[in-house]
């Protein structure tokens, strides 16, 4: 069992589906409405400790709204380093999802963005595993990936979004010469390199140090970029066929397979399969948590 941290956002998603999204000045009718614990690190977490693994959440809910709702929700959790801030609301997301499964979304960060990385004691950081960042506010980020010098063994995991990477590859540069296992998808690769192919950009990421890439590309499936002692190997793996419903947290899932694989000491090729075995499950279903396993019900 490993001990992994997760650091990032927790958020009541408002998710309504719609046949098509309407054009501006327009007003069309939802078919459903459904309210749910989210947020893109809370998700990784619950994910990771439904499977057995030793999991913190690093985050903050605000004092005013959905407080409880959000606590309960991190199931299997350790919550001794989640914060309150009482006079912020909790983040929130306003989701709407058409007829082909593709969505939008809109988040207002509230108590997300105050989270005080300095309250967390010397002795948790010396005892982790991984330490997984999804979509973070940057200077929490930037502190949090000082861990490294105190826990050498320690391995970053860093899922930007598109939050992140359309601020451009100096934002994001100090960040990624930390990371030690990367998530994009192909418009956040793009976000970072917009004169580069693929290839090109995935070699320029091992070149800042990060050994593990994943490159999620929906319908297409997934590609591993690995480097280790200058010798690199790329995977790809096609998606699963699955009737897409909603593609809210696939991506979380996607992490929640890679990390749960690195953590077993799988091969490359199943850990990648886990993230894709991961993310069509919950494609499958409405919601970012309905299609994630439990410890026995999953394995890879």
């Amino acid at each position: 069992m490993a001990k992994i941290a997760v650091h990032g956002f927790i958020n009541t998603d408002i998710i309504g589906q719609v046949a098509a999204f309407a054009k501006i000045d327009q007003e069309t009718e939802m078919n459903s409405l459904q309210i749910s614990p989210g947020g893109s690190a809370a998700n990784v977490a619950v994910g990771l400790a439904r499977l057995g693994e030793d999991v913190y959440f690093l985050g903050a809910v605000g004092g005013q709204l959905y407080t409880s709702f959000l606590l309960d929700s991190l199931e299997g959790v350790h919550r001794d380093y989640v914060q309150t801030i009482a006079d912020a609301p909790s983040g929130m997301v306003m989701v709407l999802v058409n007829g082909d499964g593709l969505r939008t979304m809109y988040t207002y960060p509230g108590a997300n963005a105050q989270y005080d990385v300095t309250q967390i004691p010397q002795r948790f950081i010396q005892d982790l595993d991984f330490l997984h960042m999804s979509s973070p506010r940057v200077p929490q980020a930037r502190q949090l990936v000082q861990w490294k010098r105190q826990n050498p063994r320690l391995r970053v995991s860093f899922d930007p979004s598109s939050l992140l990477t359309k601020k451009g590859l100096a934002c994001l540069e100090p960040l990624l010469s930390e990371t030690d296992i990367l998530f994009v998808n192909r418009t956040e690769l793009h976000d970072l390199f917009p004169d580069q192919q693929i290839d090109q950009a995935l070699q320029t990421l091992h070149g800042l140090g990060i050994q593990e890439i994943f490159v999620k590309r929906g319908r297409d499936g997934a590609v591993y970029s690995s480097l280790s002692d200058h010798s690199r190997e790329v995977l790809s793996l096609p998606a699963q066929s699955v009737k897409a419903v909603d593609s809210t947290g696939s991506g979380d899932a996607f992490a929640i397979g890679v990390l749960y694989g690195f953590a077993r000491g799988w091969s490359k090729e199943k850990i990648l399969q886990g993230g894709i075995t991961l993310g069509g499950r919950v494609v499958a279903r409405m919601g970012a948590r309905d299609g994630l396993p439990f410890a026995g019900e999953w394995g890879g």
